[in-house]
């Protein structure tokens, strides 16, 4: 446990006081409300007594949900009794699916910058983050880097994409490269998909390595509905896998937590089936919000990775000469505003800044008016 470190995201959220009037862009959780169906079932659930222990791998009812929402938006068909597991959250996800697969010192190869859960929960599996540097290739994995990454200790490819932090998103050509290089090596795949129904433009949804031939039954898919039903407290995940692969995890999730509770299986029955379209009831909501940003950034001179999924802006900030660590906590002990330095999600993210906008527009707009403050003072004093 010595190797596991706090997430850089929660370390920064840590020197936040809550009674302050700190604006934090820190956390990614949404500021909308659950939806309404969701919740009264939630609630039913409550009144109905139905607050006892569920089947460990999850509800039948809710894997059944899941396996028609997941048979909806990928086209594929997954059965509810041997191949869903329904998790306490994402987060459980990961450590589930990396304590099942992994040997002490196998590799795990992820894209950097990477969500800090991914490195830790790696190690405390016993394996050994390998952290592919993409900041030269548009923050985007590629078969080359990937090619090159790979050792006879290789076991697994972690994927993100929409990504956390960089919003970047791969084509189902960048994704059938991949794919090429993986099955070659006859490595898994964990592909983290909470974002795909958080996307911009013409897309509904961002492509994912699970459709592509041959890559079902070496991949485990992680997602949930934290952030398309903003239900973050709530507490459902959800991962795909083999019906081998799930018998295996079962065993893991069925000691380390038990099951996920039964109040939140309700309400997520009713987010995958009523609530079915609030996704899409998001993405415009985010897509002003990121244009705000982006516009005030670009009238800043900052330039930016423009995101095409998820609602974080990774913000270069490098021509200011001060490292992300010391720019987020001056930035917030200054002006009053939390970002997360890029280094929380690897060395290779230095120079850089992740912005959320998983908040309300009055509250970005304050945001970028404290950013504009600190930028200016910051040029001024480099002079």
């Amino acid at each position: 446990m010595e190797k596991a470190q706090q997430s850089g995201i929660r370390h920064i959220s840590d020197f936040v006081d809550d009674t302050s009037d700190v604006i934090q862009l820190t956390v990614g959780e949404i500021d909308l409300p659950t939806p309404e169906k969701t919740k009264l079932a939630g609630i039913n659930a409550i009144k109905n007594n139905f607050t006892k222990y569920t089947s460990n791998a999850g509800t039948l009812k809710l894997r059944s949900a899941i396996s028609t929402f997941v048979g909806k938006h990928y086209g594929m068909a997954y059965d509810y009794k041997t191949e869903i597991t329904v998790t306490v959250g994402v987060s459980e996800g990961i450590d589930l699916t990396l304590r099942t697969l992994c040997n002490a010192g196998d590799e795990i190869i992820m894209a950097s910058p990477a969500y800090p859960a991914y490195i830790t929960s790696t190690k405390i599996a016993g394996a050994v983050p390998v952290l592919v540097d993409t900041s030269k290739t548009d923050f985007k994995l590629t078969s080359e880097l990937l090619e090159n990454a790979i050792t006879p200790k290789t076991k697994a490819v972690i994927l993100n994409y929409p990504n956390n932090p960089t919003g970047t998103i791969l084509s189902l050509k960048e994704l059938a490269a991949l794919a090429e290089v993986i099955k070659k090596n006859d490595l898994y795949v964990i592909t983290d998909d909470v974002y795909d129904l958080l996307v911009y433009g013409d897309m509904k949804q961002a492509p994912s390595i699970v459709t592509l031939p041959d890559m079902k039954k070496r991949t485990i898919v992680l997602n949930g509905l934290s952030k398309s039903h903003s239900m973050t407290g709530w507490r459902i995940g959800y991962v795909l896998a083999p019906e081998w692969i799930s018998k295996e995890m079962f065993k893991v999730h069925q000691t380390n937590v038990g099951g996920a509770s039964s109040i939140s299986q309700a309400a997520a029955v009713a987010a995958m089936s009523e609530d079915s379209d609030n996704p899409a009831k998001l993405v415009p909501i985010f897509a002003k919000r990121k244009k705000f940003i982006t516009d005030y950034l670009e009238k800043l001179n900052i330039p930016y990775v423009k995101p095409e999924g998820a609602f974080y802006i990774f913000a270069d900030i490098s021509s200011f000469q001060i490292s992300s660590w010391d720019f987020s906590i001056w930035l917030l002990k200054t002006y009053k505003l939390a970002v997360v330095p890029g280094t929380a999600f690897s060395e290779y993210a230095e120079g850089y800044i992740r912005i959320s906008y998983a908040a309300d527009l009055t509250t970005l707009k304050e945001a970028m008016a404290r950013l504009e403050s600190a930028v200016r003072s910051l040029k001024i004093f480099s002079k």
